[in-house]
């Protein structure tokens, strides 16, 4: 885990597949977990949100963000990639739990650009997924990429003060 001080988050809004829920990432308001992956990595992020959810189980008390890594598709396939993204918004809306709205879990965002992703110095998660945490003041405590991201990203909010 890379040990720094609070930098605020980039002014960066996105749109939410599937409901079209737009985040700005420095004005959440609520401590914000982004799990950071690629297509080729999408199956390690629910290990991570398990992790997590055993602990803090409402969006109350932490907001989970899917990243996907989108900067190496041109603009004419981004809609094939927003279907297969779309795909994966659909089966997790499926295994909601009762009473709980896509708006507030099932949160994926595509960072066409790099917007998020590069000032968060996060150059590759084709290979193994990165998490990064965003207090409820809209400052980045923090960034780990590699194979403890569930157990990092439950210290690094514990490190926003959860």
């Amino acid at each position: 885990m890379q040990e720094q001080p609070p930098r605020p988050a980039p002014a960066v809004t996105l749109k939410a597949i599937g409901h079209g829920r737009k985040l700005t990432f420095n004005s959440i308001g609520t401590p914000t977990l982004l799990i950071c992956l690629a297509r080729e990595t999408s199956d390690k992020a629910p290990a991570v949100v398990t992790a997590v959810r055993e602990r803090w189980f409402d969006v109350s008390q932490v907001v989970i963000v899917n990243l996907a890594d989108a900067r190496a598709y041109p603009k004419l396939i981004r809609k094939v990639a927003e279907q297969i993204m779309k795909s994966s918004y659909n089966e997790a809306v499926k295994n909601l739990l009762p009473g709980r709205t896509p708006e507030e879990y099932v949160l994926i965002v595509s960072d066409w650009d790099g917007g998020m992703l590069g000032p968060l110095g996060i150059e590759d998660v084709t290979k193994t997924i990165a998490v990064a945490v965003i207090d409820k003041g809209g400052n980045i405590v923090g960034v780990y990429q590699g194979d403890d991201c569930a157990a990092q990203a439950v210290a690094l909010i514990e490190r926003a003060g959860v």
